[in-house]
């Protein structure tokens, strides 16, 4: 007679989990994953630009390492009036005719565009400021396969007087979506409002902080912190919501001045 084999309670029990943890890892290598948006916001923030490359911008800056570039800028604002306003959505942008331009040691990219983030994109020494405006310049690509090549002058907004530029467009913002005509001279960006001694600005090379984050851009940003009236800075929020890309790690860039 065959003396049947008695497995311990233990063991079988053992067993039986084992199984269904295989079964489970199985399920789920079968299924698509999931994200909740909680753990993109935490990726982007403990590894900032490994998904598009090491030039990404905004960044902290750290004021007292910033490095000596001496910098060349000239500004050629003579068709600084912008033609059209525009609320995309996601920001508000003044766009511009042909015919000004900013060069920066010596290579000329022409105005294009202004638009705003809320709250700022850069920060300086650790403070995000409650709004930011961006100048954007830009040198068509020589050939199809080359990506433009942008200056964006940068300008960071604390909560004070009231900015007369601001004031000059703001009531013809469509409260929707879309796009309007400003009279000519009715909004205007003089080369006064845009310092261009060594030294005032920051600079550093980096990306656009919208897609395609394209890394061919010179970054410059305005070390005096300029002033809009609270209701400016809020009513700008309210239009276009938190529009801000996270800080970006510097992968060994050094910003100059």
């Amino acid at each position: 007679m065959t003396t049947p084999t008695i497995i311990p309670i233990a063991a079988l029990v053992l067993f039986t989990l084992t199984a269904a943890c295989q079964r489970k890892s199985q399920e789920i290598e079968a299924e698509p994953a999931q994200s909740t948006g909680h753990e993109a916001d935490a990726a982007e923030h403990t590894l900032p630009g490994l998904d598009h490359g090491l030039l990404q911008s905004p960044i902290n800056i750290l004021s007292k390492q910033a490095e000596g570039g001496h910098h060349e800028i000239a500004v050629n604002l003579h068709h600084a009036d912008p033609e059209y306003l525009e609320n995309k959505g996601h920001t508000i942008e003044l766009d511009f005719p042909s015919g000004s331009s900013i060069t920066l040691d010596g290579r000329e990219y022409e105005l294009k565009q202004a638009h705003f983030h809320t709250p700022s994109e850069h920060q300086v020494d650790g403070v995000t400021y409650p709004m930011e405006l961006h100048v954007v310049n830009m040198i068509d690509p020589e050939t199809p396969d080359d990506p433009p090549r942008y200056l964006v002058m940068a300008f960071l907004y604390r909560m004070g007087e009231e900015d007369p530029v601001i004031t000059s467009f703001l009531d013809q913002v469509p409260e929707e979506e879309g796009r309007e005509a400003l009279e000519s001279g009715k909004v205007h960006i003089s080369e006064a409002e845009m310092h261009t001694g060594t030294g005032d600005y920051y600079h550093y090379r980096g990306s656009l902080t919208t897609p395609p984050y394209t890394e061919t851009v010179d970054w410059l940003i305005q070390r005096e912190i300029v002033e809009a009236s609270p209701e400016q800075i809020r009513r700008i929020h309210r239009l276009e919501g938190d529009n801000a890309r996270h800080v970006q790690a510097l992968y060994g860039r050094t910003v100059d001045d």
